[in-house]
């Protein structure tokens, strides 16, 4: 049964609209407008990207508690509205009907001050989905308490204490440039251009990196590329040897025209130790992790990053022009590796800890159906395709 709600009030905040309630059984007898969270989106114009298949969007939710209470996030619910202001769909998550979707997610018991970063759970929409704009609302429980915390887990998703409303306004996608494959011979895409959790929908920086000045996420569309065998296996024999992976020492080329604006060639090589990682770099000496990388200015608002390369295999410099095809570098095992592989991403601008990922779509490859396969002119590759270079 509802409790009744003897207070409601509208506040305009800086994370979004709050909705604030007072339920007359589990909230605090005395209710200000500090009772609040914050809702943050990143990147604030989320892309829309199309295909045949669906509309996709690609974006990262940042929640805080700005109140003197712990909350408990109980529910997400998300609607599309078209330029009439007509919801297009809602969804939603929440601890009751969908607990594993809000599990997912992760922490979702707030104590003050404490943040939580949340990859986008409604990603994926109808190919013909007029959206013009997204309304998403968060709603909140007080759990100050093991018995309040206990019954908010009870609680029906209408029932809530405080919820935001935020609104977002997407950008649909336009594709400036092809991209070619950087790796010749087959190839597996360990972590690519998808919707799962994994390094690249991880969080955005703000919570995890507070201190190395990551204000982006400039993996958001990246792939990590290894090179495989027709069994689709990426090494030979003993996987603790770095020279038994096929992608270590591998040509690395030029995905399209542009400038070479920054690199780094001479960070060692990751090895190991036995069955342990021995690292060669550090936070101090590799903050992001890159390792050895070259990135590449293709004068439209895209830059190209490769990561991970092999120490002093660089053979580019910097302001140098790198038209497709060229070969730039080797494979490595440097920077934040756990083995030989490619790191390879899009942004929009030239500096990973400020740049925002942007898709990229590649041409010219072969994507494979076990023994056979089809041949792409254009199209995007997702974690665990296997495809390869027709050029």
């Amino acid at each position: 049964m509802l409790k009744s709600i003897t207070m409601i009030c509208m506040l305009l905040v800086p994370g979004g609209i709050l909705s604030h309630k007072t339920a007359n059984t589990s909230s605090p007898a005395s209710t200000t407008p500090a009772d609040a969270a914050s809702v943050a989106i990143s990147p604030a114009n989320p892309l829309i990207e199309k295909d045949p298949n669906g509309l996709y969007l690609n974006f990262d939710i940042v929640v805080k508690n700005t109140s003197k209470h712990t909350l408990y996030l109980a529910t997400i619910a998300a609607s599309v509205m078209d330029a009439y202001v007509k919801p297009v769909s809602k969804q939603s998550i929440n601890v009751n009907a969908q607990a594993a979707g809000l599990k997912a997610i992760g922490n979702t018991l707030l104590k003050p001050g404490e943040a939580v970063d949340i990859f986008n759970p409604f990603y994926s929409f109808a190919p013909d989905a007029k959206i013009t704009f997204l309304q998403y609302e968060f709603f909140f429980d007080y759990a100050d308490s093991p018995q309040q915390l206990a019954n908010d887990k009870k609680r029906l998703p209408v029932d809530f204490d405080l919820s935001i409303k935020k609104i977002i306004t997407p950008r649909t996608f336009t594709p400036k440039t092809g991209f070619s494959l950087p790796l010749k011979g087959k190839l597996i895409v360990l972590d690519g251009h998808n919707f799962y959790p994994g390094q690249n929908n991880g969080p955005a920086g703000i919570i995890e990196h507070p201190t190395k000045g990551v204000t982006a996420k400039s993996n958001r569309y990246a792939f990590d590329f290894a090179s495989v065998d027709d069994q689709g296996n990426m090494y030979e024999s003993d996987p603790f040897k770095r020279d038994n992976w096929y992608a270590f020492g591998k040509p690395v080329y030029a995905p399209a025209t542009g400038i070479v604006v920054e690199m780094q060639n001479d960070i060692p090589d990751n090895d190991f130790n036995g069955k342990t990682l021995k690292p060669y770099s550090s936070a101090a000496t590799d903050p992001l992790g890159l390792g050895n990388y070259v990135i590449i200015d293709h004068g439209n608002g895209e830059f190209s990053v490769l990561s991970h390369l092999q120490k002093g295999s660089i053979i580019v410099r910097n302001s140098m022009l790198v038209r497709p095809g060229q070969l730039i570098a080797k494979v490595g095992f440097s920077g934040n590796a756990t083995f030989p592989h490619l790191h390879y991403a899009v942004m929009n601008g030239s500096k990973e800890s400020t740049a925002e990922g942007i898709p990229s779509y590649f041409t010219d490859f072969k994507s494979y159906r076990g023994k056979n396969y089809v041949n792409v002119k254009s199209g995007r590759v997702d974690s665990g395709d296997i495809v390869e270079s027709s050029k």
